[in-house]
């Protein structure tokens, strides 16, 4: 790939990012207790907006050096994105961001050191939501709102967000959108991708808006109500109060919340099908109605278990373990209650769905229910197969035909997943974490949930974590966030080889 191409890309990328960071500035003259932030935020916008520009600007020269216009790079008359190129522009893209987006956490004070601003990032970023922050409410209000910013860029994605406002990418952004987006599966996008693009951020921006303006009628302050916002609909987490959403101590709230929760749980892709083809069938999905009964199920289990915590009472019972497996089932992260005082049963359940995570193709994270539904009609086939060996068996997903590169693909990353689960549990007890707690924050880093047990739960944060098992965790963020397969790519020779 030419390095023109790669910096073409990433200038847009970063001149993007750096547009929404200018959004943070007006509420440094809204902070007085941090009267000097704002020349901060100002010299990291320009230093975002200055690289992306620079960026921009050699790779559009370098592609004009080859006898080319700048427009061959995204047209596929010209040098078309192809499926390795793709891999490589998000992948930098994302560790661009990241980057970027933790300098003005650290020139603004928020975090004490680099290591700290890029977990904060990273967790940002890939709306995993864990914190190293001990007192978030002594944070400035730009601060919080970037916080909460990253993490709703994050939740749709930052190529397809890329793809939806600028023509750039042209051709080449099926597959940039196939390398990152957590939207609809091949056979529901338009040929148009930039269409497609355009249209899941209008679904996003307005549940996005439609839920600040619920919750700031509803009590809670508007710039509080904005911040949940973001979060809640990117299935983030992040939150401007130490105690998450139970600061509030509002039963509305919580519900209110608790709804957009598992409804950013669902796969955008059916929420597309219905708004721009007026597909209402598209609702009576199979992974649909297993990701329904998970929440239901689960939700009965803790409020079984926590009837004796709560002395008999079944609602309020019932209110603590609906709010908490919405959270964990959309891999969200917020909490109402510390669910390490829970009973063994509930909190193992918590991890468990942890990894199960919400639909595919939703801004929620987790293995995703359609890629266990898949392990699972794949599972019973071959128990079937051993009973009757002669015969053909097919795995389906509701009516639907799954193909058996598909078959492959999810139980091949089913074992990566089960692999880097292993591996990153070890890393994390050599560093001195008690089993629990790294096989927990394993889960929650791989899987983008958020808290995790222990002293890593939502009583607590990750500050006490070793500067190495944070940049391990960052790490694990991102290839989870990325579906493993764009990010471990990069790490075969072959991927780098010339052809």
């Amino acid at each position: 790939m030419k390095p023109s191409k790669l910096l073409f890309y990433l200038g847009l990328v970063l001149i993007v990012l750096g547009a929404f960071m200018a959004t943070a500035i007006p509420w440094t003259f809204l902070d007085s207790a941090n009267p000097g932030s704002s020349m901060a935020w100002s010299v990291c916008v320009a230093l975002t907006l200055g690289c992306g520009l620079i960026a921009h600007l050699i790779g559009r020269r370098g592609g004009a050096g080859d006898g080319s216009s700048w427009r061959d790079l995204s047209d596929s008359s010209g040098t078309e994105i192809t499926r390795r190129e793709a891999m490589l522009i998000v992948c930098m893209s994302w560790v661009t961001c990241i980057l970027f987006s933790a300098l003005p956490l650290l020139a603004d004070g928020m975090v004490d050191g680099v290591v700290d601003a890029l977990f904060e990032a990273t967790s940002g970023i890939t709306t995993t939501g864990s914190t190293v922050l001990t007192d978030i409410e002594s944070s400035s209000r730009a601060s919080l709102w970037w916080r909460s910013m990253i993490q709703w860029l994050g939740g749709m994605g930052i190529i397809v967000l890329f793809i939806a406002i600028l023509p750039q990418a042209g051709s080449g952004g099926r597959r940039l959108f196939e390398s990152e987006a957590p939207g609809p599966t091949k056979d529901q996008l338009r040929p148009r991708i930039r269409e497609t693009g355009l249209t899941l951020w209008k679904i996003y921006s307005s549940m996005t808006v439609l839920l600040c303006v619920i919750l700031a009628l509803e009590g809670m302050g508007l710039f509080d109500a904005a911040c949940h916002a973001m979060t809640t609909i990117a299935t983030a987490g992040f939150s401007t109060r130490s105690e998450s959403i139970g600061a509030f101590n509002s039963p509305l709230i919580e519900m209110t919340i608790a709804l957009f929760m598992v409804l950013a749980g669902v796969n955008f892709g059916l929420y597309y099908a219905v708004r721009s083809r007026r597909d209402f069938g598209a609702l009576k999905d199979r992974e649909l109605g297993a990701y329904i009964c998970i929440l239901l199920g689960a939700t009965l289990v803790i409020t079984l278990g926590l009837l004796e915590r709560s002395q008999g009472d079944f609602l309020e019972a019932l209110r603590y373990a609906l709010f908490q497996v919405a959270a964990t089932v959309s891999t969200t992260g917020y909490s109402t209650d510390d669910f390490n005082l829970y009973p063994n049963h509930c909190r193992m359940l918590f991890l468990l769905l942890m990894f199960v995570g919400a639909m595919g193709g939703s801004t929620g994270g987790g293995f995703k229910v359609s890629r266990l539904l898949i392990i699972l009609s794949t599972s019973f086939q071959e128990v079937r197969h051993g009973l009757h060996p002669r015969a053909v068996f097919s795995t389906r997903l509701g009516s639907r035909l799954i193909e058996s590169r598909v078959v492959a693909t999810v139980t091949a990353m089913f074992v990566i997943a089960v692999v880097g689960l292993c591996l990153g549990t070890f890393a994390l007890t050599a560093m001195g974490l008690g089993f629990e707690t790294a096989l927990s924050a394993t889960i929650t880093a791989l899987f983008n949930g958020g808290p995790a047990l222990n002293e890593l739960g939502p009583a607590g944060n990750f500050s006490s974590v070793p500067a190495a098992g944070k940049l391990l965790l960052s790490g694990l963020m991102l290839i989870g966030r990325l579906e493993f397969y764009t990010v471990l790519a990069l790490l075969l020779p072959e991927f780098w080889r010339h052809r």
